[in-house]
């Protein structure tokens, strides 16, 4: 009785040093599923992106208010880039979805642009990504907030992805 509880202590310590495959190196040795990528942005710069997108949570959607002047999803995103370190991305949302680099679902990281369409229509809504399948954008109704990706309404409105802050560009800015 005893051999086989210690037989089973050893197995599930053993089991538990086996790599998750999560943790594999591609051919390159990247982890798998991530993308290469030159970075010249800091964790500090990161605090600091979010700390400037914390500070719009609550703001009212534009025309919303008649005390705070508001902004549109578009504007946010635009005003956020180029607050966090000069980017300039385009004012209009179909503007916005054209520039930076595409990404798929899967690649979105940290501060890359998230777009939807309405309806039947093309891309006309615009947020920025912030982990955990979460994303800041504007509301019509609610202002500036934080929704999840997987809610029914925006898993099937996902039209696409854009990364506008790339490391090897520096200096490069989008116009």
């Amino acid at each position: 009785m005893l051999r086989k509880i210690a037989m089973l202590i050893a197995l599930v310590l053993l089991a538990g040093c086996t790599p998750h495959p999560r943790y594999r190196a591609d051919a390159e040795g990247q982890p798998a599923g991530q993308m290469r990528q030159n970075v010249r942005y800091t964790t500090n710069d990161y605090i600091r992106l979010g700390s400037i997108m914390q500070s719009y949570l609550g703001k009212p959607y534009a025309g919303k208010s008649q005390y705070e002047e508001g902004v549109d999803c578009s504007a946010f995103t635009r005003a956020v880039f180029k607050e966090f370190d000069g980017t300039l991305i385009p004012r209009m949302v179909l503007q916005q979805f054209q520039s930076g680099r595409h990404l798929s679902r899967s690649q979105v990281g940290y501060g890359d642009l998230v777009f939807f369409r309405s309806g039947s229509g093309g891309v006309s809504h615009v947020g920025i990504y912030v982990g955990f399948d979460q994303f800041i954008h504007v509301s019509s109704s609610r202002g500036v907030i934080i929704s999840s990706m997987n809610e029914k309404h925006w898993s099937r409105r996902f039209v696409g992805a854009r990364r506008v802050l790339v490391g090897d560009r520096a200096g490069e800015r989008q116009p």
